[in-house]
C-alpha cells in the first residue's frame, strides 16, 4: 500500500477562482468552458465533466487536456481553505492527507463512494461530479469531512498546474518540499 502524506497549499497566495451567481459572473476567457442551465454551472474539467449549484467557487487553469484550454472545478470546500477579500479569493494553509493512486484506495476515504474502473483507474463520486485518476498520474486528497460524515475528497492529477501547488509537510506541520518535486511528473 502507497503511504499517506500531509499536504497543503501555501498560505495567502491568490488562487484563480471566481464566484457564479449568473452568466455575468463567467469571465470572457471561460465563457466556453463555463456555462450555465438552469440553476446549475456546468464546467468542462479534466477528471470530467462537472455541475455545480450557482454561488458556487470555480477554480480555473490553463490546459491542453480539455477541448477548451481551460480546466476548471467546483471548490467546494472554498468556505474553509479560501478567504474571499473584495471578490478575490486567497489559499489558507489547511494540512490534508494525500496518498498516490494505487492499486488500493487509502482507509482516510472510507465511506467515499469510489470506484475501480476496468481500465486500472479510479473514480470518487464528489458533490459536483466524478473524479478520475490513473495509478502514478494522481493523488487522493482529502479535504475534509462533508455535514453527512463522508469524506470531501478528490484525485489530484499531476500533469496539470495545481499539483505545483501543493507541499508536502511532516505530522508536526514542518514543511518537506514541494509535492511535484518530491514526485515528479
Amino acid at each position: 500500500m502507497a503511504t499517506i502524506i500531509n499536504i497543503h497549499k501555501q498560505a495567502g497566495q491568490k488562487k484563480d477562482a471566481v464566484r457564479i451567481n449568473s452568466i455575468a459572473d463567467i469571465p470572457a476567457f471561460l465563457k466556453d468552458t463555463i456555462t450555465i442551465k438552469g440553476n446549475q454551472i456546468h464546467l468542462v474539467c479534466v477528471e470530467g465533466n462537472e455541475t455545480a449549484p450557482l454561488g458556487s467557487v470555480i477554480g480555473y487553469e490553463e490546459s491542453t487536456s480539455t477541448s477548451t484550454g481551460w480546466n476548471t472545478w467546483h471548490i467546494a470546500n472554498a468556505s474553509t481553505n479560501l478567504v474571499e477579500i473584495d471578490g478575490v479569493f486567497y489559499k489558507k494553509a489547511t494540512v490534508m492527507p494525500a496518498m498516490a493512486v494505487s492499486e488500493e484506495f487509502p482507509e482516510f476515504l472510507k465511506g467515499a463512494d469510489i470506484t475501480h474502473n476496468e481500465d486500472g483507474s479510479w473514480s470518487i463520486k464528489t458533490d459536483w461530479g466524478i473524479s478520475t485518476g490513473f495509478p502514478s498520474a494522481s493523488y487522493w486528497v482529502r479535504y475534509g469531512t462533508k455535514e453527512d460524515g463522508t469524506p470531501d475528497a478528490n484525485i489530484l492529477t499531476k500533469t496539470e498546474k495545481s499539483y505545483r501547488d501543493y507541499i508536502v509537510c511532516g505530522e508536526d506541520g514542518q514543511d518537506i518540499g514541494l509535492l511535484c518535486e518530491i514526485d515528479p511528473v
